[in-house]
């Protein structure tokens, strides 16, 4: 239980230019102004209670004080700029990851329509090779050479100028070829 004692306080007035613990001088031409006492009544600040311990599992009546509560109020004001930092850097690094989304995001649907724009060109290639290779068969060739006139060669004939005849196979002679470079009969 706290005791209700009061203290009595009793404050001097002192005149302007006074020393404190001097006394008041006159100046020329005035008088000393005495010293008014006045006397005030104040409640002395009540004495803590000590604080029996407590068990750690149970939880703290409502009328007792958290230790240093006294202070929060300090603590709180110096928390307050970190806590604007910390959310500051996380809002900063949300941005951050929504701008870098945003880019693979992008260059991802570049990348989707670039590959669709490679299998339409790999299709056309494709088309375009059957297409060569169906142009280039013998058949399309020897009707494209009718078409033009040409005909197609029988087979080859020789000279021989020793006899003055032709001959459909020539005569043998050492070292010489039977048939001309690239004729196959």
């Amino acid at each position: 239980m706290v005791s209700g004692h009061t203290e009595v306080v009793t404050q001097t007035r002192r005149t302007p230019g006074a020393a404190p613990g001097r006394p008041a001088r006159g100046r020329p031409g005035n008088a000393a102004a005495p010293a008014r006492a006045r006397t005030a009544v104040r409640p002395a600040p009540p004495r803590p209670r000590p604080v029996a311990p407590r068990p750690a599992g149970q939880p703290r009546p409502s009328g007792q004080p958290r230790p240093g509560a006294a202070t929060a109020g300090v603590a709180r004001s110096s928390r307050t700029p970190f806590v604007f930092l910390v959310v500051g850097l996380l809002g900063g690094g949300l941005l951050c990851l929504l701008l870098i989304n945003t880019i693979l995001d992008t260059g991802s649907y570049q990348i989707t329509q670039l590959q669709q724009e490679n299998v339409t060109l790999v299709q056309q290639t494709q088309e375009l090779q059957a297409r060569i290779a169906q142009e280039e068969s013998p058949a399309v060739l020897a009707g494209k050479a009718s078409q033009l006139g040409m005909q197609e060669p029988g087979l080859l004939r020789f000279l021989d100028l020793r006899k003055g005849k032709i001959e459909r196979e020539p005569t043998h002679a050492p070292g010489v070829s039977v048939y001309p470079p690239g004729y196959t009969p």
